[in-house]
C-alpha cells in the first residue's frame, strides 16, 4: 500500500458525504488506501443520478431501488426509497418498480417489498 495523504482521504470522504449525504464502512475503508478510486466511484455514481438531467430525479432514484431489490441489497433498497420518497415518488410509483422487477426475479421484489413498506411508514411518521 502506498502512502496516503490523511488530508486528501478527509476531503474526498467529505464530499461523498457532502453530496450523497452518508459514507458507509467501505466507502472509509476505501478513502484510507485509494481515495483517489473513491473520488472516480463517486463521480461514476453522481453523473447519471445529479448530473443529468433527462429523466427526473425520482425516476432515477426508483430504478435505484429496483437495481438494490434485484441484487437482495437492503441497505440499498432502503437508502434509494427513503431518497426517492423525498424526491416526489409515489407509493404507488415504488410498488409498480417492484412489480416489474418480479418479472425477471421474483424473489428480489419479495425480499425487497417488506422493506420498501417500512420505509413508507418512516416516511409518513415523519412528516
Amino acid at each position: 500500500m502506498t502512502n496516503v495523504d490523511p488530508e486528501r482521504t478527509k476531503q474526498v470522504l467529505e464530499r461523498v458525504e457532502r453530496d450523497r449525504g452518508m459514507a458507509r464502512g467501505w466507502t472509509r475503508i476505501l478513502a484510507e488506501r485509494d481515495p483517489d478510486m473513491l473520488e472516480r466511484i463517486h463521480e461514476t455514481i453522481m453523473h447519471p443520478l445529479y448530473n443529468r438531467s433527462s429523466l427526473p430525479l425520482k425516476t432515477k432514484l426508483t430504478l435505484m431501488i429496483c437495481l438494490n431489490a434485484f441484487q437482495f441489497h437492503e441497505f440499498g433498497v432502503r437508502a434509494q426509497t427513503r431518497a426517492a420518497l423525498k424526491a416526489g415518488a409515489t407509493e404507488d410509483e415504488i410498488l409498480e418498480a417492484l412489480e416489474i422487477v418480479a418479472l425477471s426475479n421474483l424473489h428480489g421484489m419479495s425480499r425487497a417489498l417488506p422493506v420498501v413498506v417500512e420505509e413508507f411508514e418512516a416516511f409518513k411518521s415523519a412528516q
